[in-house]
């Protein structure tokens, strides 16, 4: 069933990790994508894949922390899909634990600038596209952690609880538009971006004791966070959904 067939969406962070997994759920659903990462090369290589599985996407190189940059990538977008219903404000950067003794004010300003403020960013840069569109809706990765706190990940928890406010102010301002806001608040997951969160490398016992911290035993994977970014893109399944922080972390945040 292609749920989101004839959607046109831009994924940001899509190189890897959480963002891939959603890019191609989305082009699964038959939506058309542009998968936008950093890394111009990664995205380029996800779009060829996508493609050759019978999607339509294309790459392309963006930084959430350049207004610029951003604003080209939603020309881009427009050039190649003609329209733009989704925007799924994903990209984020991880952090090593420091305690807050250690924790530089460097470290909060960068945690900020690209999970909080670049997420800001990126919805300014796509609202007059989503505007124009019918059943638009914007979809923001944030993180369990701004439900529930952890220890020595004051940056990127902060910026992470930050981002959760402006979500939810967000759905709110555009309700009378019709455009919903929504949030996706993923526990550690199977990413490049776990090794952060482990002190730089990550060992199999590691990844074994983040999977055991959760209820349900197991890591969050990108298809399990594509799949729910699937229903909450979907103007059928979620049309009366906005504001809402669907918690995607295996029990987690109970």
């Amino acid at each position: 069933m292609a749920r989101l067939l004839g959607r046109t969406a831009i994924v940001t962070g899509a190189g890897s990790g959480f963002g891939a997994g959603i890019a191609r759920a989305f082009s699964r659903e038959g939506a058309s994508v542009v998968a936008a990462d950093l890394d111009a090369a990664s995205a380029a290589k996800l779009a060829e894949e996508l493609c050759a599985e019978g999607g339509h996407a294309f790459g392309v190189g963006l930084d959430v922390t350049d207004r610029e940059s951003l604003d080209a990538g939603i020309a881009f977008c427009r050039e190649k899909l003609g329209s733009l219903n989704t925007l799924v404000a994903n990209a984020g950067i991880g952090q090593r634990p420091v305690s807050i003794s250690d924790t530089p004010v460097g470290e909060l300003h960068r945690q900020f600038e690209t999970n909080s403020v670049g997420v800001v960013q990126s919805c300014q840069a796509a609202l007059p596209a989503l505007r124009t569109a019918h059943d638009a809706s914007i979809i923001v990765t944030v993180s369990g952690i701004a439900l529930v706190p952890r220890p020595q990940l004051y940056g990127y928890g902060m910026a992470k609880a930050a981002t959760a406010y402006f979500m939810k102010s967000l759905a709110l301002e555009l309700a009378p538009e019709r455009i919903r806001v929504n949030g996706l608040f993923p526990a550690v997951g199977e990413t490049p971006m776990l090794a952060e969160f482990a002190g730089g490398s990550l060992s199999d016992e590691d990844a074994a004791a983040f999977a055991g911290a959760l209820p349900l035993g197991r890591l969050i994977t990108p298809e399990d966070v594509g799949n729910a970014a699937v229903f909450l893109a979907s103007p059928k399944e979620a049309a009366t959904l906005t504001g809402c922080a669907l918690p995607v972390d295996a029990g987690r945040c109970v």
